[in-house]
């Protein structure tokens, strides 16, 4: 039996860190997202493996720079791209996972082989063998806090937040963020925490440290709750502060809506919902949501900019697309893939969106305008933009019924959340939130 199984895990742990090897080659060289290439990655592979798979690349992405740094000891000439990448992947098994170090070395040294490298396994065995030994200079080189975050992001960051948040932002993203759960009734809440072993957080999210597949969990079939981080889950609750004075004829417009979570936040409070996506297949995710969860809306598949609604709403739900910085514990990936160039765009398409969603609104209606961005461009830049060229104006944010401090309030009333707050809970995703009333003429 035991000699079966080691003969089994020689063979298939080569093939999982061949995924791992060609999914990083995707990002680094192909510009191209983990969650796109993953299926086709990791294809064929045991759940154990692909578990291995995402736990190695995301650690590696994580520490990208750090393990660069490392590696800088040993190698005076950068090997040709690949073979980087096999040693990026061994020096994060050594350093950062549970691998046994000489499984480590042989694995990488045999990825090599397998892609006709043969050449450089000599050098990626010498530099991976003096990895191990000098393993301790590792943790006291991390000890030195090092930043693990590419300049131009980091930059941006220091220059909107100062140099000491900014560090905290960089460091965590190295911890990969828990699984946050909105369940479908309020009331529900405490019952869900104890069935789950959740943490109820502040904001009435559960948190869950080690949610292991979530198509398993108790609950997540049957459509009592969704993922969803906790900051997410702000937008939502902050309009509904906001509409109870319309009445049960209220219709709220949620835009950009897909996979839903804000949707269904809101047909869950009973409020009619019309849910826009252009996306087709993001709008199916949508609906089967709804459907696993028992709750309704009305769907449109459409353009913001070529779209005309029959009637006009009493709010207005805006979580614009963006840069996604906010998102990095969850999507390691996303420094290397965004430029500054990017994000420009990106505020450019959100002030737009918002000039066009103006006019779907009634005079008093509500505009909620957030983004998951860390990035001062399309957040903060955009709400002065609003409040300077449009008729809104701002509409406060009761931050004591949201559960969250006061002292995430900028000055002018908006809400912003950092990957570095609640670190007593893990911390959340980095948000901007901004509410805005269209006056009576």
């Amino acid at each position: 039996m035991n000699k079966q199984n080691t003969r089994r895990n020689t063979t298939t742990l080569p093939t999982a860190r061949s995924a791992a090897l060609k999914l990083l080659g995707l990002v680094l060289r192909g510009h191209l997202t983990v969650d796109s290439q993953f299926s086709s990655v990791i294809a064929g592979l045991e759940p154990r493996d692909v578990a291995f798979v995402k736990h190695l690349v995301s650690t590696t992405l994580r520490q990208l720079i750090f393990i660069d740094k490392f590696l800088d000891r040993y190698i005076k000439r950068p090997p040709p791209a690949k073979v980087e990448d096999v040693l990026r992947l061994g020096v994060a098994q050594i350093l950062f996972l549970d691998t046994a170090p000489h499984a480590a070395v042989d694995t990488s040294v045999r990825l090599l082989k397998n892609f006709r490298r043969s050449a450089y396994t000599g050098l990626v065995n010498a530099v991976l063998r003096k990895v191990v030994a000098d393993k301790n200079l590792a943790k006291s080189a991390s000890d030195e806090k090092i930043i693990t975050t590419p300049e131009w992001l980091y930059k941006g960051w220091v220059g909107s937040y100062g140099k000491d948040i900014a560090a905290e932002i960089s460091a965590s993203h190295l911890t990969e963020a828990p699984v946050d759960i909105t369940v479908k009734h309020v009331s529900a809440i405490a019952g869900w925490a104890k069935k789950l072993s959740a943490t109820v957080l502040p904001s009435g999210s559960l948190r869950i440290a080690k949610a292991g597949m979530v198509p398993d969990l108790t609950g997540f079939k049957a459509g009592e709750w969704w993922v969803q981080d906790a900051a997410a889950a702000l937008p939502a609750k902050i309009l509904m502060q906001h509409i109870a004075g319309f009445g049960n004829d209220c219709k709220v417009l949620d835009l950009c809506s897909a996979p839903g979570g804000k949707t269904m936040q809101l047909s869950a409070l009973g409020v009619s919902v019309v849910s826009l996506d252009k996306s087709p297949s993001r709008l199916m995710r949508l609906k089967e949501n709804l459907e696993r969860t028992s709750l309704s809306a009305s769907l449109v598949e459409a353009d913001i900019f070529k779209w005309s609604p029959v009637t006009c709403f009493n709010a207005i739900l805006l979580d614009a697309p963006c840069s996604a910085t906010g998102t990095i514990r969850r999507h390691p990936d996303l420094p290397y893939l965004k430029t500054r160039n990017d994000i420009k765009q990106s505020a450019k398409l959100q002030l737009a969106m918002i000039e066009q969603a103006i006019d779907f609104l009634i005079p008093g209606g509500i505009l909620i305008y957030s983004v998951c961005s860390l990035e001062s461009e399309e957040g903060p830049s955009i709400g002065l933009k609003i409040l300077e060229g449009t008729n809104l104006v701002p509409a406060t944010i009761d931050t004591t019924a949201l559960g969250v401090p006061s002292s995430w309030l900028d000055d002018t009333g908006a809400l912003r959340t950092l990957p570095s707050y609640w670190a007593e809970f893990g911390g959340l995703d980095g948000f901007y939130i901004a509410a805005f009333k269209k006056p009576h003429d």
